[in-house]
Formats: structure tokens, C-alpha cells, sequence
């Protein structure tokens, strides 16, 4: 395993709670498989308290529970490049390498997973909500968003909201647009990448 020194020192410390859209997902474990360090902390900030929360509840100690988080997405670094879309959701695969390393845990404490584990992996209830600095920060952000959106292309619109807001697998959507799915993902990425362009400037370092 690589030092921790190998995640940026952000994801180690302010998760925030919201939901992966599978577009999204594969967009950025993609980014991740490339070596794109950005890509690594916003999977964190979206998906850091859920993983959080999912671990306090199988390990049942919330220190244990952070280092397994920074141990998952380490891991996840490591191992973007192998994801395969058509094995699993770009969320499952990520929750499958944490419910491991929380496994690992307890077999070295001699326990196991409580009865209701399984539960902790559906449920939406972060453990530690989000500060109001970072919510203040989040409204600027969508702010920007918006703001760049309106800049863009219908089509390049469109692809966005998809990948961040609906709940579509990229097979789905690729449906949807008449496209193969490859071609699907190219044009997410692309469209991606063009608002990611317009947002740097605004956007703190």
C-alpha cells in the first residue's frame, strides 16, 4: 500500500454527504484510473460521510472507522484502473472494498459484522452532517455551476444533469442518447471536462 501521503491531505478531513450517481461515478474512477488527483477528493466529498457512516456502524468505533475510510480510498487509487462497469456500480464496487477492509478489522479484533451491516450500506443517514461553512461553500459552488451551464450547449447541458443528477447507469443513458455505450461515456467526460475548464478559475485551490 502506498503512504497516505498518496490521497491529498483534504480528503482526509471534510467529507460531505450526498448521493453517487452512477454517471458520475464512472466518470470519476475513470479520472482516477489516470492518475487525476481532483478526481480522487471530489469522490471523497461526495461519498466521505457515507462511507463514513457505514463504517462506524460495522466497526462499531468511529477512530477505527475514519482510518478504514482513508485506508478505502486509498485502495480505490490503487485499484481504479481494474474497475469494471459492467461487474458492478461504480458505488457497490467502492462499498465492496470498504465492507473488505472493515472485515479485515474485526477478524484482527476477533469480532464480526453486526446482523445489521447490511442495513448501514442502504441507508442515506450520515453520521456527521456537513459543517455550515462547507454548506456555504456548496451554494457557491452550485452557483458557479449554473452560471457555466448556461454557457454551454444544449447537448452539453443535458449531458451533465445527467451524470450528476440522474440516477441512470451510463448503459442507460447511452440508451437513451442512441449512442454505444463507450461513445456514451465520452461524451460525459467531455462534457465534464469543458465545465471543469469554466469552474477553475472560481473555484478555491
Amino acid at each position: 500500500m502506498p503512504p497516505q501521503d498518496a490521497v491529498p491531505h483534504s480528503i482526509r478531513d471534510s467529507p460531505s454527504p450526498r448521493a453517487l450517481p452512477p454517471a458520475l461515478g464512472h466518470d470519476l474512477l475513470h479520472r482516477i484510473g489516470q492518475g487525476e488527483d481532483a478526481a480522487l477528493e471530489s469522490l471523497y466529498q461526495v461519498c466521505g460521510d457515507r462511507f463514513f457512516s457505514m463504517a462506524s456502524h460495522m466497526v462499531r468505533d468511529a477512530g477505527a472507522a475514519r482510518e478504514i475510510v482513508q485506508d478505502c480510498f486509498v485502495r480505490i487509487w490503487q485499484r481504479a484502473v481494474s474497475y469494471n462497469p459492467e461487474a458492478s456500480s461504480p458505488f457497490t464496487w467502492c462499498v465492496m472494498i470498504l465492507r473488505g477492509l472493515c472485515i479485515d478489522h474485526l477478524r484482527r479484533a476477533g469480532r464480526r459484522l453486526p446482523s445489521d451491516s447490511s442495513s448501514a450500506e442502504t441507508s442515506t443517514e450520515p453520521i456527521c452532517p456537513s459543517p455550515p461553512l462547507a454548506d456555504l461553500h456548496l451554494h457557491e459552488t452550485l452557483h458557479l455551476v449554473r452560471k457555466s451551464l448556461a454557457t454551454l450547449t444544449p447537448q452539453e447541458q443535458e449531458t451533465i444533469r445527467a451524470a450528476l443528477f440522474d440516477p441512470a447507469s451510463c448503459a442507460d443513458l447511452a440508451s437513451r442518447w442512441g449512442l454505444p455505450l463507450g461513445s456514451a461515456k465520452t461524451r460525459i467526460h467531455r462534457a465534464m471536462e469543458k465545465l471543469r475548464h469554466l469552474l477553475r478559475p472560481h473555484l478555491r485551490p
